[in-house]
């Protein structure tokens, strides 16, 4: 809990750089920075700090493409759009995933209105923005190997997943 307690005051404190601004430039289309811009700035300061860390964890494999690798990192939260879920909501999402996980899924619901119809779309959206992101990169025409590993960040790891889902979760879970 105390890590997610460090993820709400990040959030708070977020900021995106000049050099940042470069790094997501460098690594990413026009398009697809269209769909990083499109995020609140504590996802996109997260995304940016899993990208980091990918890197410095890919130094230790020779095999990974490390290209793709942070196009991952930057882009796998895409589905998270500004605007789309409150502040205090998400807050209570990741708190209410520590404690109910599998009655929250269940309780999700796409689609906002009253308070308790934003609150279940905001669950919606934090159980399912992995897909949700996979097909906006669909959508821009983005590579099925980008695709399938973004659309699997969150699932149980498997025996053949790539190295790149398996940094790309591994960094998601330090920040």
């Amino acid at each position: 809990m105390l890590h997610r307690i460090k993820q709400v005051f990040a959030a708070l404190t977020a900021s995106i750089t000049p050099k940042d601004r470069e790094f997501i430039e460098q690594h990413l289309s026009s398009e697809a920075q269209k769909l990083f811009w499109g995020m609140n700035v504590p996802d996109q300061r997260h995304v940016l700090n899993v990208a980091y860390t990918a890197l410095h964890l890919a130094d230790n494999h020779s095999n990974v493409n490390s290209k793709l690798l942070v196009k991952c990192a930057l882009l796998h939260d895409v589905g998270k759009v500004k605007g789309d879920v409150s502040t205090v909501d998400k807050i209570i999402t990741v708190i209410g995933d520590y404690f109910f996980p599998n009655q929250l899924r269940k309780w999700g619901k796409q689609g906002r209105g009253s308070k308790v119809a934003n609150l279940r779309h905001a669950f919606y959206i934090y159980f399912h923005h992995a897909a949700i992101s996979a097909s906006m990169l669909r959508e821009i025409g983005e590579s099925s190997e980008m695709i399938e590993i973004i659309a699997k960040h969150h699932k149980t790891p498997a025996e053949n997943d790539p190295l790149e889902l398996t940094l790309l979760r591994e960094s998601d879970s330090m920040h």
